[in-house]
């Protein structure tokens, strides 16, 4: 029998022959060339698949088939080209089903040639998926070389919501072993780079999106947040994101790992190069009504009135943002306390009042994420890699960690729902403070690879279920992000954040904030992301 390493190298040089000769770049660059954002395309792209993947804006995209300019085929082709250009620049994808796609796209083109109307709101719309969405006929193996050989028997709910309402599903990308860890890494695929700065991770764990996203390979990609999973590429990339609540975009058919445990349960968002991708996808997601296909998906169907920010003093209303500088438990490398006072002048140029968050109890919170995350010992990522005898990968599981009983586990869930009363509570009181008579209406880092993270400014949101979006305002920049005198340590996270932190590594890393909402707030939270992204470019401008 073979080793996992001639499997998996078998299994990569599978990629690799499905990436024509006519789209093989004429040269890599060296490895010390950091920025591959704009490797030169056109020897590859024709100027109409330039135009094409050049424009960011979803909703210019899909405008310009609904109204025939560009056909379904022509804006595939165009993406496809680019993805395979962005894996051989920063190795994002996982499986390339082109195939798939053009037959999809063809039918699309048919449809609209013969009727002059579109299939669904996202008609020819290409769309990229982290390797954990089942798609029918295509090999999933989740980043295990166990698991090589595997073949999806049918299409995930979103994925079949996605064709339902008119996209194309092209390629999947890469990810951590067991989405369990902030980089993309794993013994099948290797390591994803961030394109901005190759000695930077993407993120994780939709951290093949957040790069193929970033490299214009795909306009909008869905991935997983169980821990940030959404939010960290999304931010490490200057894109947007979105982390929606428990059970509002469909699950059921997609793969994961650690399946049943339900005491912070992963949930789908979007990764998109413009703000209103997040809109577009989750209204088509509601609109298809997920819950006559998923049975846990809630019934919640697309809320103009929220969106249109009904509870929060209604569209034009000035809003009270709080800030917070710091979790008492780990403080922010620089560039993000400087993006958080730019963000700052921003909302307040615009009218909005901005105070700050007070921290309720990060050290407690980020406890019981990491016991919840660690409550079967480690059983069963250690059960998918003995399959091949590869060896474990990622450090947010601890490989110590003990087992714990069913009553062990209970306890940690009531601790759980105890801590997550308290901090609704907490926000809840902001009302004495904010001048609009309701509580604050809303209130993140690139990485070296192979190094740990603390995640628990993305973290509280999965514990919380809170919905929040992800919305780009900087890059580090070494001239003024300086790093600063050693501070009174509070944490071993916040010893280890301040010595990783160089500011010459870092530079040209995006640097993004978070927009954080309450539980089923998606709308509002679009809504709100929009109005902070529009007064930070103005703010530019």
């Amino acid at each position: 029998m073979s080793t996992w390493q001639e499997k998996a190298a078998a299994k990569r040089a599978s990629l690799t022959a499905l990436i024509p000769d006519a789209v093989k770049l004429p040269f890599l660059p060296s490895a010390d060339v950091l920025d591959v954002s704009t490797y030169p395309l056109d020897s590859i792209l024709s100027p109409l698949e330039l135009e094409i993947t050049e424009t960011a804006d979803v909703g210019v995209l899909l405008e310009k088939m609904s109204t025939g300019v560009w056909t379904a085929t022509e804006v595939l082709l165009a993406y496809y080209k680019r993805a395979l250009a962005a894996h051989q620049l920063v190795n994002c994808l996982t499986e390339i089903f082109i195939e798939q796609g053009l037959a999809r796209a063809k039918e699309l083109d048919e449809h609209f040639k013969k009727t002059g109307k579109t299939v669904g709101p996202l008609h020819g719309l290409p769309v990229s998926l982290k390797d954990q969405i089942d798609v029918k006929g295509v090999e999933l193996t989740m980043g295990y070389v166990g698991w090589i050989g595997r073949v999806s028997e049918e299409n995930s709910v979103c994925a079949q919501i996605l064709l339902d309402q008119g996209a194309v599903i092209y390629v999947r990308t890469n990810i951590p072993q067991a989405l369990m860890f902030g980089e993309s890494v794993n013994n099948v695929f290797g390591t994803t780079s961030n394109p901005f700065n190759r000695n930077l991770t993407c993120g994780g764990s939709s951290g093949g999106e957040g790069a193929l996203v970033a490299m214009k390979g795909s306009p909008i990609g869905v991935g997983s947040d169980l821990g940030g999973s959404v939010r960290i590429p999304a931010a490490f990339q200057g894109l947007y994101g979105l982390r929606p609540s428990y059970n509002r975009v469909p699950y059921c058919g997609s793969t994961n790992s650690m399946e049943g445990q339900e005491g912070i349960p992963s949930v789908l968002g979007p990764i998109s190069s413009s703000v209103n991708g997040l809109k577009i996808f989750l209204k088509a997601m509601a609109d298809a009504k997920p819950w006559l296909s998923d049975p846990v998906a809630l019934r919640l169907p697309w809320n103009e009135d929220a969106y249109k920010l009904a509870d929060h003093g209604g569209e034009g209303a000035k809003l009270c943002f709080a800030i917070l500088w710091d979790d008492g438990n780990c403080k922010p490398m620089p560039p993000y306390i400087r993006a958080l006072e730019q963000t700052k002048k921003a909302l307040e140029a615009e009218g909005h009042t901005v105070i700050d968050w007070v921290p309720y109890e990060s050290a407690a919170g980020w406890k019981i994420v990491s016991d919840i995350y660690n409550a079967d010992g480690g059983q069963d990522i250690s059960q998918d890699c003995a399959l091949s005898g590869e060896p474990r990968m990622g450090w947010v599981l601890d490989e110590n960690a003990k087992r714990l009983s069913t009553y062990e586990y209970w306890q940690v869930c009531r601790a759980k729902n105890a801590f997550i009363k308290k901090h609704l509570d907490h926000w809840n009181n902001t009302a004495s403070s904010t001048g609009t008579g309701r509580p604050v209406d809303a209130y993140h880092r690139s990485w070296p690879h192979g190094k740990p993270q603390y995640i628990y400014y993305t973290g509280l949101s999965n514990l919380c279920d809170y919905s929040t979006g992800v919305f780009p305002v900087t890059a580090c920049d070494p001239t003024v992000d300086v790093k600063l005198p050693a501070h009174e340590f509070r944490s071993d996270v916040d010893k280890m954040v301040y010595e990783q932190y160089d500011p010459e590594y870092f530079r040209g890393a995006p640097i993004s904030l978070q927009c954080i909402g309450k539980k089923n707030e998606e709308e509002a939270v679009i809504r709100m992301t929009e109005i902070v992204d529009a007064a930070v470019k103005k703010s530019k401008a």
